[in-house]
């Protein structure tokens, strides 16, 4: 049994090349928003923490892996392998000076690995997005000659990070750990204007950055016994301000025929190119911002899990190849719940079940016409456990709003259905009976 158990985990890994691709070929937003930068930040929660308001800076669990610190690999079982993966299904309204759209996508969310190395090591290896472009919108700009243009602009893209990441106990109470990533992708920019005047020739412009660099963070856990089953556990994650590498494409050009998709105009309709230039861009260029976290949690082993978290990230002082761009340093709090009613209950499965909940409030980091944007929501779910084990199916949802509180009512509202796996197998332990 032990061995088709194994096998099982190693075609999931193998399958899971699929999955990888395409995290980083999806549409995960259909925002106007994520057109500025390097797009909308992706908020990713492994295990319960996409129901638990995305807390987990102190959050210590063997039942799973936790993206949000490092350090919490520690807690997992020192004999067993974790496997999981996430999918989701959200949609998004956006309503901006009296105009709205809808849209709605499924989309694969994150797969990782999680083992340990030796009883105070353990490690991790996964992907997941970082951030996304997806928007397809129409402007109308008037001139004071009286001569309108009719924009359409639209993006896509996505970036995406593969990572690595280890932990180690150096004290029963204290834990480190650190992550390594490399982001990878791309994002497209294209805008097409056309002019009032019938004599006039059409002009696109089409932009795309790609992005090509190493990251790297790390997280602190410190947890103090308040009895055999009770515990306050603090952490910290911290993240330096990076420097971005890769390189930029921009291509204005004018004609009379515009073409599909980032083909700016049809064959045989070009007029002339107005500008082309491809350029490196380095981190004197281009930056991710610094960013620290901070946590506590109380937990009463396998009953009561209460965490909240506070983090904050500077991208006042960050360069960043858009100068047009009003961008602030981004605070995040959030608030997140787990109860389970018995956890040993032989009668009732309904006892043994995780049952979450969670909010979160952040003001982001662009200024949207001198306004400050919020970002704020609440999540809840729950955690079927399968058999007696620590495998288990999440079931969170989403519900939040995106809003500048502009005179132009910019905003968005948004929801999300998340499902993940997670596998956890008795990797090291040869079993006496099947």
């Amino acid at each position: 049994m032990l061995k088709l158990n194994r096998l099982a985990i190693i075609l999931l890994t193998l399958i899971s090349t699929y999955p990888v691709l395409e995290i980083s070929s999806q549409q995960r937003t259909y925002s106007p928003l994520s057109r500025f930068g390097i797009g909308e930040q992706q908020q990713i929660g492994f295990n319960s923490s996409s129901a638990m308001g995305y807390t987990g800076i102190a959050t210590r669990s063997s039942y799973g892996l936790n993206n949000l610190n490092p350090a919490s690999l520690t807690a997992l079982d020192s004999l067993s392998f974790y496997f999981e993966g996430g999918i989701s299904h959200y949609w998004q309204e956006f309503s901006y000076d009296g105009t709205s759209a809808r849209n709605s996508d499924m989309v694969f969310d994150y797969i990782a690995l999680g083992f340990s190395v030796s009883p105070k090591f353990s490690s991790t290896i996964g992907f997941k997005p970082i951030t996304s472009s997806g928007y397809d919108y129409e402007n109308v700009e008037q001139f004071e000659s009286g001569e309108e243009a009719y924009s359409q602009l639209f993006g896509s893209g996505n970036v995406t990070q593969a990572y690595f990441g280890i932990a180690y106990q150096p004290l029963k109470s204290l834990s480190i750990g650190a992550n390594i990533g490399y982001n990878f992708g791309s994002l497209q920019n294209t805008s097409k204007a056309t002019f009032s005047d019938p004599n006039a020739l059409k002009h696109g412009v089409y932009r795309e950055t790609r992005v090509s660099s190493i990251t790297y963070d790390f997280g602190i856990q410190y947890e103090h016994k308040l009895s055999e089953e009770k515990s306050i556990t603090i952490g910290t994650t911290f993240r330096p301000k990076l420097a971005l590498s890769g390189d930029t494409t921009r291509y204005v050009a004018r004609g009379t025929t515009f073409g599909d998709n980032n083909n700016l105009f049809q064959e045989g309709t070009l007029i002339d190119t107005l500008a082309y230039a491809q350029n490196e861009y380095t981190g004197a260029d281009y930056e991710y911002a610094a960013s620290w976290g901070f946590g506590l949690s109380y937990k009463i082993e396998n009953k009561l899990n209460i965490a909240l978290d506070y983090q904050v990230e500077s991208w006042a002082d960050v360069n960043f190849l858009e100068k047009n761009i009003e961008l602030q340093n981004s605070h995040r709090y959030a608030i997140g719940a787990e109860f389970i009613p018995n956890d040993r209950s032989a009668k009732s499965y309904l006892a043994r079940i995780r049952y979450r909940a969670g909010a979160f409030y952040k003001n982001e980091s662009i200024v949207i016409d001198d306004h400050d944007l919020y970002n704020y929501g609440i999540t809840f779910g729950v955690g079927l456990p399968l058999k007696r084990s620590k495998t288990a199916v999440n079931i969170a949802m989403e519900f939040g709003t995106r809003d500048a509180k502009s005179n132009n009512s910019v905003s968005q509202t948004y929801g999300k259905v998340i499902a993940s796996f997670s596998l956890h197998e008795f990797w090291f332990v040869k079993r006496k009976f099947d």
